[in-house]
């Protein structure tokens, strides 16, 4: 893996405080920070978000790190590797545009590359594999991100599909993975919907650029035993599933179309726009279809600056569950189509096992499950589906938080009617079952 700058202690480094000294505007632009969330005004008709593009330490906690390697490590054990694919800040994408007067604020390229590069070190030294996005993206045949939104541009997606295609193509089983040919053309243009613009351009005199794209599609022109959609079929695992963000679910910027250009493969895109960092992840990895049909390569697509130990451990264990948990089934009572109720055989639910949810049906968005003892003591702990996320048959909730070792009862209550065959079961993974 290549640098962008020798490793360093000590790059956490936040914005500090301080006047704004800009460059006169090319738009007649003013009071950029006063707009929510905060704008800079950088060169050649580019704008940055001042937090979050020019965020200059990624926040990724080492148990963060940790759990995404033990995830990796059970998806590999099935046959299925995980990439991870940190889209990198813009100002890392594009530093010859970076604006003069951010270095009021505290912002230095230098500490920035430096702290970009110790999460790719993290992350691989957990046992992940990496994309290296900034250095990819530097070497885009366009501008890599829009010049008044936060999204990637075609051509800074496609430049990561090469570099993705590039580690793909290294991986052992690459050579028996079924190809196709994929021909990519460009299409009209097209005008993004982009509300950040409308935000800049509520502090702009002139019009500032549009956010706009060059149109591109792609099909599969030959194959072995397939037509001509870049999907892979549903009765089969797909060489490639994609879950990710905005990035990777909107057609606009092609990320799944030029993924199969490069590497020759059929993607399956399970990406969720508004989902954040774990809206496609999770939907995918608590889906029929990957619990059926697991992909030979898994792309994580999730902007650098999302950060994963946001909402604490919960969200990586549940997604760590399913691919590496061994469960045993409980005697399951139905008392109603949203109730399911079992008793707990004394030490099968220890502190780091999980309880595991079967509605029967992928149509839940909520779960929750009461703990009791004998006395009456109850611990409640929900497990919520936003509405950007799918909706899932399974529900994972992690013990350790509310166990006690003399709880003997489980229910559960659902927002969607079960089926009858839902089933309650405590799971183990190898690492926490002695």
């Amino acid at each position: 893996m290549k640098r962008l700058a020798p490793l360093a202690a000590g790059a956490v480094v936040a914005l500090a405080a301080g006047p704004l000294v800009a460059a006169p505007s090319n738009f007649g632009c003013g009071n950029l920070d006063e707009a929510s969330p905060q704008m800079v005004e950088g060169k050649d008709g580019t704008f940055f978000r001042l937090t979050l593009d020019f965020r200059m330490n990624q926040p990724l906690s080492d148990d963060a790190a940790g759990m995404i390697g033990k995830i990796a490590a059970a998806l590999r054990e099935k046959g299925t590797e995980l990439i991870y694919v940190p889209v990198p800040t813009k100002s890392l994408a594009m530093p010859d545009r970076v604006p003069e007067s951010v270095g009021s604020y505290g912002f230095d390229m230098e500490i920035a590359e430096v702290a970009y590069d110790a999460f790719l070190t993290k992350m691989a030294d957990a046992g992940v594999t990496v994309i290296d996005t900034t250095r990819a993206m530097r070497g885009a045949e366009g501008a890599p991100f829009l010049r008044t939104d936060f999204h990637w541009t075609p051509e800074g997606a496609q430049s990561v599909a090469r570099a993705v295609r590039d580690t793909i193509a290294e991986l052992p089983a690459y050579d028996d993975l079924e190809k196709g040919e994929y021909e990519t053309r460009a299409t009209d243009p097209v005008t993004i919907d982009s509300r950040p613009r409308d935000i800049i351009q509520e502090y702009c005199r002139e019009t500032v650029p549009a956010a706009q794209v060059k149109g591109f599609e792609t099909t599969q022109t030959s194959a072995p035993d397939a037509g001509g959609d870049i999907f892979a079929s549903e009765s089969s695992g797909p060489p490639i599933a994609l879950a990710g963000t905005s990035m990777s679910a909107e057609e606009s910027f092609h990320f799944e179309g030029f993924l199969s250009q490069e590497s020759g493969l059929a993607v399956a895109n399970y990406s969720k726009t508004g989902g954040n960092q774990f809206g496609g992840i999770t939907s995918y990895l608590l889906s029929e279809d990957f619990q059926e049909n697991p992909p030979a390569v898994l792309i994580w697509e999730n902007p650098i600056y999302n950060n994963l130990g946001e909402f604490g451990d919960m969200p990586l264990r549940e997604l760590y569950a399913p691919v590496a948990a061994d469960c045993t089934p409980l005697d399951t009572e139905v008392p109603s189509s949203t109730e399911l109720s079992a008793k707990l055989p004394d030490g099968l639910l220890t502190r780091e096992s999980f309880v595991k949810v079967d509605t029967g049906s992928p149509n839940g968005r909520e779960a929750v499950i009461h703990l009791s003892t004998a006395d009456g003591v109850t611990a409640r702990t929900p497990i919520h589906r936003p509405v950007r996320y799918a909706p899932t048959r399974w529900f994972y909730q992690y013990a350790a938080p509310a166990w006690r070792p003399d709880f003997t009862r489980v229910d559960v209550s659902l927002d969607r009617p079960a089926t009858e065959n839902a089933t309650l079961s405590i799971c183990k993974t190898e690492d926490t079952s002695t």
